[in-house]
């Protein structure tokens, strides 16, 4: 595993010999980080944000009960396993450890394999619940149409993104003419079409091999897409291709021949409208580097406005250089 990617443990102990032990035991497998006292373990566990903290008892100035009161205490810390690892063997004091929150305690002499266990062990339960708190929040969020993720969830995917340096493109997908599609044929057929809508998006990303990238709903025919940059260009094109294939299942022969639809226009007059397309614009959030995720939007919108100028279904790149102001 690459050395930014692998599970960061926090050792707290006050005794240099006990972080030496450990260190050598788990340093293959993990990235290893050690605090010698209590105030530096929680100002170490800001900064760091370890994915698991293994917790000595008996320190001077604040013993291990008190550290891990206080990481509880902190909403950003306190999804943090801790294993407290201690020589102090009484029922009462596991008891106090686990009733602090702690997921586990183990008494010293420490046992190889078994503390490497357990830490395997916490560390997939500990991700097991951060997906399961993310899926709640989608379902909580997601579109009653599509059953796709809305607004807050495409923000936090977003932002998640930037604050990982994710090489990603985020993509914003708008449809054309859709309104006026929607004024003829009415809103029943409107909805057929963005289900279809959602579907192509899918598609295109499963037909690539991507089957776990985001997809988010925005509300009514606006989409949002997060995918690897170097696979940008080939989903999009397999998603124009497969659109306007598809789309044409939604119209009436009469205007399927005419490639156009009669309807009116925002100021109650008739008007002829070409056949639904795709609008698509894509940002690099790794270049330039975005720091917010108001930046991104504000660029996808910029960019899906050049989009929606040019005819057909089309899919455009950002052009903005900088920092993304």
């Amino acid at each position: 595993m690459d050395q930014d990617s692998r599970y960061k443990v926090l050792i707290v102990d006050d005794a240099l010999d006990n972080i030496k032990i450990l260190i050598d035991l788990l340093h293959h497998d993990y990235t290893t980080f050690f605090a010698k006292s209590g105030k530096k373990a929680i100002e170490l566990a800001r900064s760091i944000r370890p994915d698991i903290i293994l917790l000595d008892i008996v320190m001077p100035e604040m013993d291990g009960y008190e550290v891990c009161e206080r990481l509880k205490s902190e909403k950003s810390l306190s999804d943090i396993p801790v294993i407290f690892i201690s020589a102090k063997n009484q029922v009462g004091d596991e008891t106090r450890g686990l009733d602090l929150g702690a997921v586990d305690y183990i008494t010293k002499p420490v046992s190889p394999p078994i503390l490497k266990a357990r830490i395997r062990n916490h560390l997939k339960l500990s991700n097991a619940m951060k997906e399961l708190k993310l899926l709640y929040s989608m379902a909580l969020d997601a579109s009653p149409l599509t059953g796709l993720p809305g607004n807050n969830s495409i923000a936090k995917r977003i932002e998640s993104a930037l604050a990982k340096n994710e090489k990603i493109c985020v993509v914003y997908t708008d449809l054309d003419n859709f309104k006026a599609y929607n004024d003829k044929y009415g809103f029943a057929k409107g909805d057929e079409v963005i289900l279809f809508n959602s579907y192509i998006l899918q598609s295109g990303l499963k037909s690539n091999g991507l089957d776990d990238c985001f997809i988010g709903h925005i509300g009514g025919d606006d989409f949002v897409i997060t995918l690897p940059v170097d696979k940008v260009n080939d989903v999009m094109d397999t998603i124009i291709c497969s659109f306007d294939e598809g789309i044409t299942n939604f119209y009436n022969s009469e205007d399927l021949a005419n490639k156009a639809i009669v309807s009116c226009n925002r100021c109650g007059e008739k008007q002829q409208f070409p056949l639904i397309t795709i609008s698509m614009a894509g940002v690099d959030i790794t270049a330039p580097k975005y720091e917010k995720y108001i930046q991104v939007n504000d660029a996808c919108s910029e960019g899906k406005k050049r989009a929606k100028a040019i005819e057909g279904s089309v899919f455009v790149m950002e052009r903005r250089k900088g920092n993304g102001v």
